[in-house]
Parts: structure tokens; sequence; C-alpha cells
């Protein structure tokens, strides 16, 4: 199946993982683009040097293109962006704050810049910038989410611009994936699926975590990262939801301490972070205890497996799945699926 997307990139099918923080590490990147998809690696909390140890770890097990994460507002942009020039990155993902300065200094040296956007303002802002493609999130996805459903903001972004729009947001299957384009879309971009495969490096008890959940399960809250996100319901979320201030000022000062020590940086370089967060996502001020808080939270639970304490972004989508196959498997899978079903319209228009 050939779209611009597939084009643009050089990719086999429009698929494409998300760059999920503290989610997609290098097994997992590799594993979708040697399926064929476009794997992103979720770099949001990656000193420079250990990204380009795992930029060179996902060109060990693949030369496929693949992706890079970023956050916009993260205390090490410029170091960061560095890595990708010098690597030659192929492509440049994004989202959370104003993405102008990564667009501005890859773009020269052939980089494909995708941002994930959630309004139609903010997709317009970015293609005025010279942003290649778009990864259009509804209110269906884990993590930060969008106030507009995927069936219908999908459409609106696609009217608003002239670049390839990627959906994402509810997607898990070959179903999906037709639905994505016929709303105008030109390939899927799927986070809680790709994480709940054999090449994810979440912990096992994690995955099956996941897959025990409904759909109802995964809740947006603004308590755990400072602005809406959607996760697992939890202990942790109950009882930050429950009393909006018992858990953010204890783990917002540690947690500040923290981001300072992983990224070696001036306490006022990560507070300088956190304004730039604050003024993008229009964060009250009593919530940037949260907003510190999140990263830590989210870490807790994908890779330290703490069930009752850590966040676990996640997706309606959950709901759908309750398996755990390879990336090969599920893209030949959902591909399949789209194939048939294209078929079976036409056979009925005929």
């Amino acid at each position: 199946m050939r779209t611009r997307i597939t084009d643009l990139i050089g990719i086999d099918y429009p698929i494409i993982q998300a760059g999920m923080n503290w989610g997609a590490y290098p097994s997992l990147v590799a594993a979708v683009s040697n399926a064929g998809g476009l794997g992103i690696l979720g770099a949001g909390s990656m000193t420079a040097e250990i990204l380009r140890q795992n930029i060179k770890a996902i060109r060990d097990m693949t030369d496929k293109p693949f992706g890079v994460n970023l956050l916009a507002t993260s205390p090490i942009l410029d170091e960061l962006i560095e890595v990708m020039v010098e690597e030659r990155v192929p492509v440049a993902s994004y989202g959370r704050g104003d993405p102008k300065k990564i667009v501005e200094r890859t773009k020269s040296y052939g980089i494909l810049n995708m941002p994930t956007v959630g309004a139609v303002k903010h997709a317009v802002r970015v293609e005025s910038y010279g942003a290649d493609a778009l990864i259009v999130q509804g209110m269906e996805g884990g993590g930060h989410s969008s106030y507009l459903g995927t069936i219908v903001l999908v459409p609106l972004v696609t009217a608003a611009v002239k670049i390839p729009v990627v959906a994402a947001g509810g997607f898990c299957d070959g179903k999906g994936l037709v639905s994505a384009l016929a709303l105008g879309a030109e390939g899927i971009s799927m986070g809680t699926r790709f994480a709940l495969t054999k090449e994810s490096t979440l912990p096992e008890e994690v995955k099956q975590f996941y897959i025990a959940s409904s759909g109802d399960d995964a809740v947006i809250t603004d308590r755990v990262t400072g602005t809406r996100c959607r996760g697992l319901l939890n202990k942790m979320v109950r009882i930050i939801e429950k009393d909006k201030r018992s858990l953010a000022m204890k783990e917002s000062i540690y947690s500040l301490l923290e981001l300072r020590r992983a990224f070696n940086v001036p306490l006022w370089k990560i507070l300088l972070s956190g304004m730039r967060m604050k003024k993008a996502y229009q964060i009250p001020a009593g919530q940037l205890g949260n907003a510190a808080a999140g990263n830590r939270r989210i870490k807790k639970a994908l890779v330290e497996a703490d069930l009752e304490w850590g966040f676990m972004p996640c997706g309606q989508v959950c709901g759908r799945i309750d398996d755990i196959p390879t990336c090969q498997e599920l893209i030949q899978r959902v591909m399949n699926e789209a194939d048939e079903i294209i078929s079976g319209l036409s056979d009925k228009s005929s």
C-alpha cells in the first residue's frame, strides 16, 4: 500500500510507531522499521550521549528509516538537535511546545520533520514552519490528549493543511487503517498497540496489566503531568484525583533535583523548561508540581514496573488488545486485514 507518507519516508507500509517516552527503545524501533513501518525512538528523557548511543544501537539492528522523538521544551534541546544532525537521523518527531527551532535546525540537513499535534491551529502553525508531515492525535489516544475525537479532528486538519497527515488515537488494526484513510489521513500511528509487542521493553507484568484493562480504565487526568494525559487507573491516579495536593509537592521537589542530575544542567534550566511548558500548555501555577513529577511517574511504571505508584500512558484502544505479537506479525496482520476490507468494499460497489 502506497500513500504520500510511504513515499515521503521510504517505508513499505503507512504504519508508524509512536515515540513513547520510556517505552520506545532500539529493540522496538528497529523491529517496526524492519517490518516495513517507521519506528520512532522515545528520547524525551535521554541525554545527548545516551541519545547517540541509542541511535547507533538502532543502526546496528536495521538499515531502514527510523525517527527520534524529542520534547520541544527540553532543557537540553540544542544538544539533542546537534546529535540528530550529526547522526543524520531520517525523521524528527516531537510535540509539547513550539517546534520552530527544531524545524529550522534540522530541515536543511534533509531530516524530515513530523510533529504531533492535537488541534487544527497547531497543525496550521507547524506547516507554516516547514514541517513535512503531521501526526494528528485525537482524544482516544494515550498520553497527552486532544479535546477532539480522532474521527472529528483528522478531517478538520486534512482540510486545513496540504502536507500528509498520519492519524493517531484509537488504532490497533486494519479496520483502523482503512477508517483513517477514509478520513483523509495517509497512514496511522499506534502507541499502545506497539507497546504490547514482544520487542517492546515494557516489563511483562506491565504488559499484562494493559491487556487486562478495558477502554474505561484509560482515563484522562491533568494531575499526573500537569496537563491532560490519558493513562490507566491505578492506586496513584485514584489518590491524586481524590486529593488534588496529596502527592505533587513532595514529588515535584524530588523530581526537579532528579531531572537536574539526569541532564547535568543548572537548576535554572530545568525551571526555564518548566515555564516554557507552562506557557505552551497553559498549565496553572498550582499544577507545576505535577508537571515536574510526571516524567518520574511514567518511568516508575514503564521501567520500574510499579503498577500502583507509577503512571501508565494508555489509549482507550487497550480494551481491544488481547495479545502480544511480534512487530512483524502485527504489521502484516494490519495490512492483510486492511487489504481484505478494501477488496470487500470494491466488490460491493461493483
